[in-house]
């Protein structure tokens, strides 16, 4: 294969949050139940390079100053390093959101890459450990020119972000597009902002959708004809799932993935009213749109928009509701 292909492992050194087989339990479970594991990740790290590392042309271990320690190294490696972003807070979870530093952590080690005319890079963590030589192979069997990812899963509007495997100008342009606006989020849900972040970024003027359509409640129960044309458009052309067999058997802290993990969270929330589309009205988050709209585009808030706020958020929780309701008596 005579292709220049780069490795970044980025994360966290010792690496705070759930074991893989405990992904499915909720943050009160984790407290109760000790789920929760402090993981230092510096052997995993050097497990990949051994057994894969080979397969790149450059490895590039990306992490942050203040986990760094001295002696910290890996043969076979470059060390990139800088400056801790923090974390997102999360009221109600266990700690904090790292959507933030993981995309810098990511965009640095390929700004690395860049620089040995690396054409294709593989992204990982360095709390995971799975089949790199799969990963590639089959990358290359599919459209090389989309984005290949963990989990593209369109009817649950889901794109999960545990490895990606792309040409390097296309995961470089994803990651500053997740990094634009000041990090203004568009949705809570990480697996979803990282579907509508880069789409208003860098294909609104292909997609053809008003601004407010990027900033729904929660698509998997609810969602308007424009905004699900902003995920099938980026589903369609910009992304592809690589094989479920990676996942399943990836490690997450040194354990694998309840077995359960993965049908759970490919089972459609919105079940069989999935496939109706809603009043925009109910399903936007007005109020993130207009606060994104003010300090993005410094235009005020008025008097009508907050009574589309109001109205709105009213006719989203009286959907729910009606939702629930329904479900219930299927």
């Amino acid at each position: 294969m005579n292709k220049k292909v780069g490795l970044v492992i980025q994360g966290a050194l010792m690496s705070v949050g759930r074991t893989g087989d405990k992904l499915h339990q909720s943050p009160e479970q984790l407290k109760k139940e000790g789920g929760v594991i402090h993981y230092d990740c510096r052997e995993n790290i050097q497990k990949i390079i051994d057994n894969y590392g080979h397969l790149f042309d450059k490895v590039v271990v990306s992490v942050f100053d203040n986990q760094l320690k001295e002696g910290d190294n890996w043969r076979g490696a470059v060390i990139v390093s800088a400056p801790d972003p923090g974390g997102i807070k999360q009221v109600g979870h266990y700690k904090d959101n790292n959507k933030q530093r993981q995309f810098i952590s990511t965009l640095n080690g390929i700004l690395e890459l860049e620089k040995s005319g690396i054409e294709y890079v593989v992204k990982t963590r360095t709390d995971i450990y799975l089949d790199l030589a799969s990963l590639v192979e089959s990358f290359f069997k599919n459209d090389t020119n989309k984005i290949g990812a963990t989990i593209v899963h369109p009817d649950n509007f889901l794109l999960h972000d545990l490895y990606f495997v792309a040409r390097l100008e296309n995961l470089k342009k994803f990651c500053e597009a997740i990094m634009a606006y000041g990090n203004f989020e568009f949705i809570s849900s990480v697996h979803r902002e990282i579907v509508l972040k880069p789409a208003y970024f860098l294909y609104r003027e292909a997609i053809k959708v008003p601004d407010w359509a990027y900033f729904p409640n929660f698509p998997p129960d609810g969602v308007s004809a424009v905004t699900r044309r902003v995920f099938n458009y980026i589903f369609e052309n910009h992304f592809f799932s690589l094989p479920p067999e990676i996942w399943r058997g990836t490690l997450w802290r040194g354990t694998r993935f309840a077995k359960d993990h993965f049908s759970n969270l490919l089972g459609s929330r919105s079940h069989k009213l999935g496939k109706y589309n809603l009043p925009s009205l109910i399903t936007t988050d007005w109020k993130r749109y207009f606060q994104f709209r003010k300090e993005v585009y410094g235009k005020g808030i008025s008097t009508i928009d907050n009574i589309k706020i109001h109205l709105g958020k009213l006719g989203w929780d009286i959907w729910n509701l009606t939702r629930k309701m329904i479900r219930y008596f299927l």
